[in-house]
C-alpha cells in the first residue's frame, strides 16, 4: 500500500423528525503502522464499511489497536461499541471529550438531538488513553501521529498529524460555510482554525464529511473560507440582535440568522441557538 493513511466512508440518515430525514456522510480513517489505528467510528450502522475496508486489505477488525475519536459527537463514536466487542483495543480522546463519550446519555441530556441513538449507538465505552496537545501517538514502523487541541467545535476536538505522511485529519474542525453553523466557543473555533492553518508540514488535510483531500494552497483557502465566513455569521448575529427587543428570546434571533443564510426552513435547534448565542457571548 502505497499511503499508510485509508479513508472509509460511511452514508447515514439524519433523522430531523419524525417525517424527515437528511442523506450526509462521514469519513473515519485506518492508519497503518506496525499497529492499526481507526481514527472515529462513524454512526452506528455503519460500522460493516471499516470492516469492508480492513477485508479489502487483508486485515480484520480484530487487528486495530487503538480507536481514536476525534471528538465526542454521536456520528463520530456511533461505532465504539462495535470495534470493542469485536476488537478490544485502547480507546482514546481528549481529555475533555471523555464524558460524553463514556456516558452517552449525558451528551444526550446536555446536547440534546433527535433520535440521538441511532446515530451514537445505545451506549459508550471506557476512555483507556486520554489525550492532550502535543501528545504523539506511536503506532510502530517509523509512523506516528501527533495531537493538536483544537476546541471551537466542541469542548474536547483533535486534529492528528501525522509527519511521516505529511497529513492532516481534523474531523469537524472546520467549519462547512453552506451548511449549518455548528460550534459551541467563537474565540475557540477562531483560534483553533488560525492555529492549523500556521501549522508547517502539512501537504494533505482530510475532513471528515468531505471525500477528497486538500492539497497545496487549497488547505489555506479551507481555513480562509472558514474565517470569513465566521465573520460573516457574526455580523448577522449582531445585526439582528440589535434589532430585535432585548428580551428576544435566542429562538428567535436563531431562527432569523438561519434565514439570512439561506437555511430555510431553519433548523432551530439546540445545536444551532448554541452556535448562534456563541456570537452574543463572544
Amino acid at each position: 500500500m502505497n499511503s499508510k493513511i485509508h479513508p472509509v466512508q460511511i452514508n447515514f440518515k439524519l433523522p430531523v423528525n419524525a417525517e424527515k430525514k437528511v442523506d450526509r456522510v462521514v469519513f473515519c480513517y485506518l492508519v497503518f503502522g506496525e499497529q492499526i489505528g481507526l481514527i472515529d467510528t462513524g454512526a452506528a450502522g455503519g460500522e460493516q464499511n471499516i470492516v469492508d475496508a480492513l477485508a479489502a486489505l487483508g486485515k480484520s477488525p480484530a487487528d486495530i489497536s487503538m480507536v481514536i475519536n476525534t471528538h465526542e459527537h454521536p456520528d463520530h463514536i456511533g461505532g465504539n461499541t462495535f470495534f470493542k466487542e469485536a476488537a478490544n483495543p485502547v480507546f482514546a480522546c481528549h481529555a475533555k471529550a471523555v464524558r460524553w463519550i463514556e456516558t452517552i446519555d449525558v451528551q444526550l441530556k446536555e446536547r440534546p438531538i433527535y433520535a440521538f441513538h441511532t446515530l451514537a449507538g445505545k451506549q459508550g465505552v471506557p476512555i483507556q488513553k486520554k489525550l492532550n496537545d502535543g501528545d504523539v501517538i506511536d503506532l510502530g514502523g517509523d509512523l506516528s501521529l501527533e495531537v493538536i487541541f483544537c476546541p471551537g467545535h466542541s469542548p474536547g476536538s483533535i486534529s492528528l498529524f501525522c509527519p511521516q505522511e505529511g497529513t492532516l485529519i481534523i474531523g469537524d474542525v472546520v467549519q462547512p460555510v453552506d451548511g449549518l453553523p455548528l460550534y459551541t466557543n467563537l474565540a475557540q473555533t477562531r483560534e483553533t482554525l488560525k492555529k492549523l492553518m500556521s501549522l508547517s508540514g502539512v501537504e494533505k488535510m482530510y475532513m471528515a464529511w468531505v471525500e477528497n483531500p486538500y492539497t497545496g494552497s487549497e488547505i489555506k483557502d479551507v481555513f480562509t473560507t472558514s474565517l470569513n465566513y465566521l465573520d460573516k455569521v457574526d455580523t448577522i448575529v449582531k445585526n439582528i440582535a440589535r434589532d430585535l427587543p432585548a428580551d428576544a428570546p435566542p429562538e428567535q434571533i436563531t431562527r432569523d440568522t438561519l434565514l439570512q443564510l439561506n437555511l430555510d426552513p431553519p433548523p432551530v435547534m439546540a445545536m444551532t441557538i448554541a452556535s448562534i448565542q456563541a456570537h452574543l457571548s463572544s
